[in-house]
């Protein structure tokens, strides 16, 4: 298990790395070298207004995601209200790190393997007697980047975006990770390339991916993109059949459909109604 004090994340919190810290009453604030780091210093007195005042993309009692000016540059802020959850969860923080702070330490994975994520500008967090109350990050602001449903609705009735997709996914877990929360909204794609990001939930391991993470993800994977085409109103009779699709991703991932499909029918179906020829 991870814990606020492995070395994986203290190491890249330390002034060696390049990082700068502070210190304002509760706040435990840290930014990263960047050329936006000075400006992300001064920020940190008014690190709440900024993110909820800024241009928010997501909104709720427990969270806030926003784009706001750190000097001269757009970049991606998001507050947990830690304590708008139940104390459970909160105390579950006591050893590991928060979620701003783990995500730091994924996108660092991710980076190593190659593979696109938002860089991470800034974590910061705030507790008292040791039990998380808030926490944040501040990340770039990906230009021209949308999310891959938002895509796939531009594109009816094609396989191109699964089959990125899968391949993503694949170099995802030969590199020992497992996102975590794996659906379309949760891959980015930026011209050409595509990304991982919302990495929160990923989990990080010595070895290989367990096989049990590996069929999670891509029954998630599987379920999201057919969600998302049933939706669309392009998508034509044929599109939609259950058994191609699985197919057509595991291929693109390199494996036996039969590595995931059952597993996707007798969890999944139980769920969600859909309008698929399931075969």
């Amino acid at each position: 298990m991870y814990t606020r004090w492995s070395s994986e994340l203290t190491s890249l919190l330390e002034p060696s790395y390049g990082t700068k810290s502070l210190r304002i009453g509760n706040l435990e604030y840290h930014v990263l070298p960047s050329d936006e780091q000075a400006a992300l210093l001064e920020a940190a007195p008014k690190l709440d207004s900024l993110i909820e005042e800024g241009n928010v993309q997501k909104h709720s009692k427990k969270s806030t995601a926003s784009l706001f000016k750190a000097g001269e540059t757009i970049v991606f802020g998001k507050h947990v209200r830690f304590h708008q959850k139940a104390f459970g969860l909160r105390f579950r923080y006591f050893l590991q790190p928060s979620r701003s702070f783990w995500t730091a330490v994924v996108a660092k994975k991710l980076e190593e393997a190659g593979l696109g994520t938002p860089k991470v500008l800034a974590v910061g967090e705030r507790r008292t007697l040791q039990l998380i109350s808030d926490s944040y990050i501040i990340t770039e602001a990906l230009k021209d980047a949308y999310t891959a449903d938002k895509v796939l609705r531009s594109q009816p009735n094609s396989y191109e975006l699964l089959q990125n997709a899968g391949r993503l996914l694949r170099r995802l877990h030969d590199a020992g990770i497992t996102h975590g929360d794996i659906k379309l909204a949760n891959f980015y794609v930026q011209g050409d390339s595509m990304g991982f990001w919302d990495l929160d939930s990923a989990m990080v391991f010595s070895g290989q991916t367990p096989q049990k993470w590996i069929i999670r993800d891509l029954g998630r994977l599987l379920s999201s993109f057919i969600l998302t085409v049933d939706d669309m109103p392009q998508t034509q009779d044929y599109f939609r059949n259950a058994p191609e699709i699985a197919q057509v991703l595991a291929d693109a991932y390199g494996t036996d459909v039969q590595t995931f499909l059952p597993s996707y029918y007798s969890y999944w179906l139980k769920k969600i109604k859909l309008k698929h020829d399931f075969g």
